[in-house]
């Protein structure tokens, strides 16, 4: 299943598996995710699955929607790790879980390559 990982801002690390389904993103609580980011909208853009795609459809928002980096303003088809900006906050797109996978850790080192090695960033810690 498809899933959306938050990779910087006030909630990295978290993990969001998409449904079959709408589902909606933004600030609100009432949204299927939220995120708390005061520069993210109520109901900032959502995500359908149609067929074996998922798609994002940015909404009315004082902020844009970017995918890796372009502004997006009509629904766009999501490739595997594209990046999605929705005010301070950066989320990747996974076209398909590892099972194996059991944690956000996990999930986030998969979609940032600079965390992948923790001894390098231990190591960069220490000597740094």
């Amino acid at each position: 299943m498809a899933s959306l990982v938050v990779t910087s801002g006030n909630q990295s690390g978290q993990y969001y598996r998409l449904a079959d389904t709408l589902m909606s993103v933004g600030r609100d609580p009432a949204r299927d995710i939220q995120l708390v980011d005061p520069k993210v909208s109520r109901k900032h853009f959502e995500v359908r699955r149609i067929g074996r795609t998922f798609t994002l459809t940015p909404l009315r928002s004082v902020n844009p929607v970017r995918v890796n980096g372009e502004v997006v303003e009509h629904e766009i088809a999501l490739r595997d790790l594209d990046a999605i900006d929705v005010g301070e906050t950066r989320l990747r797109f996974c076209s398909d879980d590892d099972p194996a996978r059991a944690n956000s850790l996990d999930h986030l080192k998969r979609v940032e390559p600079r965390l992948r090695d923790d001894q390098t960033i231990n190591n960069n810690d220490r000597n740094g």
